[in-house]
């Protein structure tokens, strides 16, 4: 019933008014349609970009998985072998010591003391040469 009201309505209206109350629902009609254009457009735009935002990061993920291999590859090759050297490095630093500790009972002559001086060198040299093997095999 309330449908024929607004016939009725519109009917009492003159031409003018109807024509301009159609324009302006078209106006309405099409400012609406632009908005869901602009805005599937936006949505369309972010969609893309996170596509290939993910595109990227995978890429990144291989090359870091595969460089990741080599480094592995690159540890299980070396790392036996400076395992090897450490521990003889490591031998090596205890037999010095060892000699060191031996000999500080001994006179404190002038060549007592040079071939102390000397021992401590030759430790210093060992534990230097174990740093840097360390080193090797923590940055391999």
């Amino acid at each position: 019933m309330e449908e024929n009201y607004d016939n009725y309505e519109m009917l009492q209206e003159n031409p003018e008014e109807r024509v301009n109350n159609a324009l302006s629902k078209i106006d309405s009609v099409c400012g609406l349609v632009g908005n869901l254009s602009s805005s599937f457009s936006e949505t369309a735009l972010a969609i893309a970009n996170t596509k290939t935002e993910i595109a990227r990061f995978e890429n990144e993920l291989d090359r870091f998985i595969a460089e990741s291999q080599v480094s592995l590859e690159k540890f299980k090759a070396v790392a036996p072998i400076l395992s090897t050297q450490l521990e003889n490095a490591s031998k090596r630093i205890d037999k010095i010591t060892d000699t060191i500790l031996s000999s500080s009972n001994d006179s404190l002559s002038e060549e007592s003391l040079k071939k102390q001086n000397a021992l401590v060198d030759l430790l210093n040299t060992s534990n230097d040469t174990f740093n840097n093997l360390l080193v090797k095999l923590i940055t391999i």
